[in-house]
């Protein structure tokens, strides 16, 4: 009897520590601009949006809650359903003015970060006031970015307060 409930301990034990290095390896991963101290900003990617595929995702235009930026030269494949894709500067400039406008709450505030897979590849950046972004990796090449449907100040307080939106 103990040596059944040995080895039923080990199995578990064994089976949990395959399922988490095998459920963790699939997914993206982000990381923030202002620590890792890269020299891109959310200016300098809308001044050349030209260059990225973009799209957003939110409550619609009015309430975006985040701009995915791909690179156009790239291999690598960002399947983003349930986002919009962004076709002309005016919107992009007014989505990402929206997001700055966000007032901070908690340590929910607008931040660029880039989006990442294995190796460190870069797949692209993600200007959002969210602290993450789930993404999962299909294969080596392929990833699944899953929309965050609210902006952070209508997810946590309703937007009914003073916090939903900054004075123009």
């Amino acid at each position: 009897m103990v040596k059944m409930k040995n080895r039923f301990g080990s199995v578990l034990v064994l089976a949990a520590l395959v399922l988490t290095v095998c459920g963790c390896a699939s997914y993206g991963y982000v990381r923030s601009q202002m620590v890792y101290g890269n020299r891109i900003t959310v200016q300098n990617l809308v001044k050349d949006w030209q260059d990225y595929t973009v799209y957003f995702t939110g409550h619609g235009r009015g309430h975006p809650s985040a701009v995915l930026f791909k690179p156009k030269g790239d291999d690598r494949v960002i399947i983003a359903d349930r986002w919009w894709k962004v076709e002309t500067y005016e919107i992009l400039a007014d989505l990402v003015d929206s997001i700055q406008r966000q007032l901070p709450i908690a340590y929910y505030y607008p931040r660029l970060l880039e989006l990442l897979g294995p190796d460190n590849h870069r797949y692209g950046y993600v200007f959002t006031s969210w602290d993450h972004v789930v993404a999962k990796l299909v294969d080596d090449h392929t990833m699944v970015v899953y929309d965050l449907p609210l902006p952070p100040y209508l997810a946590i307080d309703g937007g009914d307060g003073p916090r939903e939106r900054r004075p123009r």
